[in-house]
């Protein structure tokens, strides 16, 4: 009896798994058949606002109480970004600088949504927003506001939008809430968004930069990458900080990284120092070090690396073999190396050499 009815269970359970794959299936097929209509709609009237702009010098007040009503709706807001998708940027570029308002508002709309749909609404903004900074200003305060008990994508996309609003007080204000609230949020993320900034990004690593001693480690590190990827003029404000021991340690590594990227002689003897066998420091500065040092030609530059590739620690053997590679150092110059009895330098060396074929 008991066999019977667990038989009867796991018979209803597949049943009921194949009916609702069944409407699933069928409600995705209507969704994708509603989504193209709606999108091709959205495609002609937006064709027509273009030729209406031409002769008005405007969008259609019609047009503009459509786009209020509609794009509430995060399905028809889909529609409607994935029919400005099929134009040429150059071609809607005058329409989208007329809907600024449309956006303000349905920012506010959006901030009672819940955050999947903010986060989807910020992206929107990130994408067509245009170089239309005082226009877009009062969304500015609205988006601030999606990052209160919002989610990952959330925050990303809003500093997405405020990059690309290009106003620099809303990435301090952004940033500083991140801090506050301790929202660990990737270095190269924020890096990534800060570079895409659209307003003057010198004006913007001052202004962050000047938080060295008030913002977390993360987000000061990111500061000091995208003011690398910017090769913003900042070498002797952080050599002063790469030689000061208590700055916190991811910021020492991503100002090492920057002097790889901007090279200024000043610090070679510093890097020197974290390759020397006797540094007490954490050995990640030997890691990044033993990686920077192949901008900084020099006898004293091989000699060290070449000591490197005894380290204990193999992501060290791997930067010294791999600088030493940049370097130009003549494979013959490393037989000492080759024919000694450290078989971990010989075999990390043998093996970045025959890995770029220059034997």
């Amino acid at each position: 009896m008991m066999v019977n009815i667990l038989l009867f269970c796991y018979i209803f359970v597949c049943i009921s798994l194949i009916v609702f794959n069944g409407f699933y299936v069928l409600e995705t097929q209507f969704l994708r058949k509603k989504m193209k209509k709606e999108t091709q709609k959205w495609q002609k009237d937006i064709e027509k606002q273009v030729q209406y702009l031409k002769d008005y010098q405007r969008i259609s007040r019609k047009h503009q109480k459509h786009l209020r009503k509609k794009l509430k709706f995060v399905l028809q807001l889909l529609a409607y970004t994935n029919a400005l998708d099929t134009f040429e940027r150059e071609t809607i570029i005058d329409y989208l600088k007329q809907t600024h308002m449309i956006w303000r508002e349905l920012a506010v709309d959006y901030l009672k949504k819940n955050n999947m749909k903010k986060a989807y609404f910020a992206y929107v903004v990130s994408k067509y927003a245009v170089d239309c900074q005082n226009e877009y200003r009062p969304i500015i305060h609205t988006l601030i506001l999606y990052l209160k008990d919002s989610t990952i994508y959330c925050h990303e996309n809003v500093l997405k939008a405020l990059c690309k609003l290009g106003n620099i007080q809303s990435i301090e204000n952004a940033l500083s809430i991140f801090n506050s609230e301790q929202w660990f949020h990737h270095r190269k993320l924020i890096a990534d968004n800060l570079i895409h900034f659209q307003g003057d990004k010198n004006e913007l690593m001052k202004v962050l930069w000047n938080h060295i001693n008030d913002w977390n480690d993360n987000m000061m590190s990111a500061i000091v990458e995208f003011i690398s990827r910017c090769h913003g003029a900042y070498e002797v404000e952080f050599l002063q900080y790469l030689q000061t021991s208590t700055t916190p340690l991811e910021v020492r590594l991503a100002i090492i990284r920057y002097f790889h990227t901007c090279t200024y002689e000043p610090v070679r003897n510093v890097l020197y120092s974290f390759l020397d066998k006797d540094m007490k420091e954490d050995e990640k500065l030997t890691i990044v070090a033993a990686f920077a040092l192949d901008r900084y030609p020099g006898e004293k530059t091989v000699i060290l690396l070449k000591n490197a590739l005894h380290h204990h620690n193999w992501y060290v053997r791997y930067n010294a073999a791999s600088s030493l590679k940049n370097l130009n150092v003549p494979y013959e110059e490393l037989e000492d190396i080759l024919n000694g009895q450290d078989n971990y330098a010989r075999d990390i060396l043998t093996y970045i050499y025959s890995r770029q074929e220059d034997i």
